[in-house]
């Protein structure tokens, strides 16, 4: 739906582990401040990311994977 998510930025499991931490401590942070909105928007975020890269990622090794191309010079 939304296009590969593997990158090879994100091969260390601790990146992907770090980046799932920080939405959840965000989730919390907008339901604690009283934004319930914000906290159902961040925390659908959040649990994206955990699915996208923490069940669902293929790491490099896989064959299967599929990483986003790069830019050409033209495209930016």
């Amino acid at each position: 739906m939304l296009g590969p998510t593997e990158h090879p930025w994100l091969d260390p499991l601790w990146r992907r582990v770090a980046l799932v931490v920080f939405c959840g401590g965000w989730t919390i942070m907008e339901y604690a401040l009283g934004n319930p909105g914000w906290a159902i928007f961040i925390g659908a975020i959040t649990l994206y990311a955990g699915w996208s890269y923490l069940f669902a990622y293929k790491g490099p090794d896989d064959p299967t994977r599929q990483t986003r191309p790069r830019m050409d010079e033209s495209e930016e």
